[in-house]
């Protein structure tokens, strides 16, 4: 992310909050200390490690993912941590290596390892969309991997082996978990199907483009309105209208936590609903379903 004035007072308060909180509340001295970067991985870390595992997720549900910047307390628990677990967002390109100075022993795992990215959608040239070619790669690598059931499986996995790795005296129970949590997902998968399975339309639209792989598991098709993170101008605005008319697009979908005034206007502009999901939950089997229901109603 891009405001980094404060990094100077957090890294000098690191030792000072060091010294006075606790690193990340863990349950024993044995206790394997984790840093992830949003708060669907917390989830899948707590369902893998259980008991011999504290974790914290460096983004909360109260921040903004476009204007993130970790708080010191923050950054004093991931000086304590054993492992961080990468998975593709963009404040960790800017903070990552700032994360590693702070604490140099800390081992860093992708736990995106072996997961194709697609790529993030430009601006529509005309009102025809066309399937999008993964291959091309122009517009940057979607992060949102975990809004697909089959790539937060493969997230689970990496993870489970991370954690064997760095604990292998727990490895037994690491994986035992592991095969309860695939299963876990495969539930969620299966529920998110059933309430998409009465729908009539496929394409839907969306200020920010967070569910494209949402979009690729279910078969539907994701309408965004941002490119490269700049908001339509007249002429894209005009294709979108056309494409709303087309595809009979009655929601403009716009994710919590981001300011909404902007899509206030462009939704009344194309005479649409605006309805908020949360691409980034907490409870990940909940979130799942929370966007299968608002897009099954928008899509009836």
């Amino acid at each position: 992310m891009k405001n980094f004035k404060s990094l100077g007072l957090i890294l000098t308060m690191i030792a000072l909050l060091a010294a006075c909180t606790p690193a990340a509340t863990p349950q024993s001295a044995s206790t394997l200390q984790v840093t992830v970067s949003i708060p669907p991985q917390a989830w899948l870390v707590n369902r893998l490690g259980g008991e011999w595992v504290s974790v914290q997720a460096m983004m909360t549900p109260a921040d903004d993912p476009h204007t993130y910047e970790p708080q010191p307390a923050q950054m004093a628990a991931m000086a304590e941590s054993d492992l961080y677990m990468t998975i593709g967002v963009e404040f960790e390109e800017a903070w990552l290596p700032r994360f590693t100075n702070a604490n140099s022993r800390m081992r860093v795992v992708d736990s995106a390892a072996g997961i194709e990215r697609l790529p993030l959608p430009e601006f529509y040239e005309t009102s025809e969309v066309t399937e999008p070619d993964h291959e091309d790669e122009h517009g940057g690598a979607d992060p949102h991997i975990w809004l697909s059931p089959e790539r937060m499986k493969q997230v689970a996995a990496n993870m489970a082996a991370a954690l064997a790795e760095a604990d292998p005296e727990h490895a037994a129970d690491y994986q035992a978990n592991l095969e309860a949590l695939l299963a876990e997902i495969d539930q969620t998968d299966a529920e998110v199907s059933a309430v998409l399975a009465g729908i009539s339309r496929d394409h839907f639209m969306i200020v920010h483009p967070a569910l494209g792989y949402f979009a690729d598991e279910y078969g539907l098709t994701m309408l965004a309105l941002e490119a490269g993170g700049q908001e339509p101008g007249p002429e894209q605005m005009a294709i979108l209208l056309d494409l709303a008319r087309q595809y009979q697009v009655t929601a403009l979908f716009v994710q919590t936590r981001t300011d909404t005034r902007q899509a206030h206007a462009i939704a009344e502009q194309l005479g649409l609903e605006l309805v908020s999901i949360d691409p980034m939950p907490e409870n990940w089997p909940e979130g799942m379903m929370a966007i299968a229901e608002a897009l099954a109603g928008a899509l009836k």
